[in-house]
């Protein structure tokens, strides 16, 4: 199983960087949602690759499994580490608001709203072939936080910038640094915003030649602002040992797994300990309140994968299939997206799921918001 995660780069480098660059341009009239937008549907973002790699295809899911929007992009997966024969953890091409998904595309950054209705973000984002971008639009559509990461030499080099959506230029570069000689591939990655700030995840080797579980999940998030780069709170450790974190962030903070103490427990944003879940599993999904957790059962013998939902409280029910990757759309379903076969949606209420006609890894859900 490959469950989908995020990168990035140790942030005592973030708090001694100030901005540099510009601001951005005027935002344009049809990047904003408008007064007449309808209010949105707890959904997740599903994106299912082409098979030659040159592009994919973003599904809006609804929590009651319709297939809400529907959009294909033309963005390569093919980007290589400059000189290093190696691919890129790759950071997602989907940010999602609490109102709707933006992609990357050959045209730049658009938008899909769950009525259908598109539109273009920013322009100024073309695909190269050794560099990245990893960015991630505030909950309320207003701008967005854009880390532009350059492979063609290594160590590779990033700047992180923050520009109003709508805007016809970058707006100011509040990060930029080459990554240490002893990490020449660590990278950080906006991943969300919280109270005004960015979430960024941290990976110290964002260059791979293998694959496997976990590979791309975060060493670490830090919260920083959204002005100056400064960090305000660390989850998890930039080094050395500590519990692995696992799949996205949530409102209530990240599942953090020890697998040899048969344990799943909740980090908060101040990088303190919370809930905990006893339970062995691999990586999976936390839901938005913090109080259940979904994730594959590792002490299960069967050709089958098991998804075990456990609450805070104790009570658990399996789920049985070929799975990809799982997450919640809100605090009563999750998205279960198949490596064979249809995708499911499970209600906890019911105990029971729903196919989907969305093949395909959920990288993103609708609301946003990490408050």
């Amino acid at each position: 199983m490959r469950f989908r995660s995020l990168i990035s780069l140790p942030l005592v480098l973030l708090a001694a960087c100030g901005s540099t660059s510009t601001t951005g341009g005027s935002p344009s009239g049809s990047a904003s949602p408008s007064a007449s937008s309808p209010p949105a549907v707890p959904a997740v973002a599903v994106v299912e690759w082409d098979q030659d790699s040159t592009g994919y295809t973003l599904r809006l899911v609804s929590y009651d499994a319709r297939v809400l929007a529907t959009a294909h992009a033309v963005w390569p997966n093919t980007a290589k580490c400059g000189p290093v024969e190696a691919g890129i953890i790759t950071p997602p091409p989907v940010s999602t608001t609490n109102t709707r998904a933006y992609f990357l595309d050959s045209g730049g950054i658009k938008w899909l709203q769950e009525d259908g209705k598109t539109g273009v973000a920013f322009a100024g984002v073309q695909s190269k072939p050794n560099t990245a971008y990893a960015f991630s639009v505030a909950p309320d559509d207003s701008q967005f936080a854009l880390n532009t990461i350059d492979y063609s030499s290594s160590p590779l080099s990033q700047h992180l910038t923050v520009t109003a959506v709508g805007a016809s230029t970058l707006g100011p570069q509040i990060f930029s640094a080459r990554a240490p000689s002893a990490s020449p591939s660590a990278a950080v990655w906006p991943v969300g915003w919280r109270a005004g700030n960015i979430v960024l995840g941290y990976h110290p080797g964002t260059c791979t030649q293998g694959g496997g579980p976990g590979l791309a999940d975060a060493t670490s998030y830090h919260v920083v602002s959204a002005t100056s780069a400064a960090r305000t709170a660390t989850i998890g450790r930039d080094s050395g040992s500590s519990c692995g974190l696992l799949g996205l962030p949530s409102r209530a903070g990240v599942p953090c797994g020890t697998y040899d103490a048969n344990k799943t427990q909740v980090l908060g944003w101040t990088g303190a300990a919370g809930a905990t879940f006893a339970a062995g599993l691999e990586p999976g999904g936390l839901a938005p309140s913090g109080t259940t957790y979904a994730g594959a059962d590792t002490t299960n013998t069967t050709s089958e994968t098991i998804i075990k939902v456990i609450t805070v409280g104790g009570s658990t029910f399996t789920v049985a299939g070929t799975i990809l990757s799982v997450m919640w759309i809100d605090d009563n379903h999750f998205f279960v997206g198949a490596q064979t076969g249809a995708s499911q949606v499970y209600s906890t209420g019911t105990q029971k799921a729903s196919p989907v006609s969305a093949a395909g890894q959920p990288l993103a859900r609708i609301p946003a918001s990490l408050d």
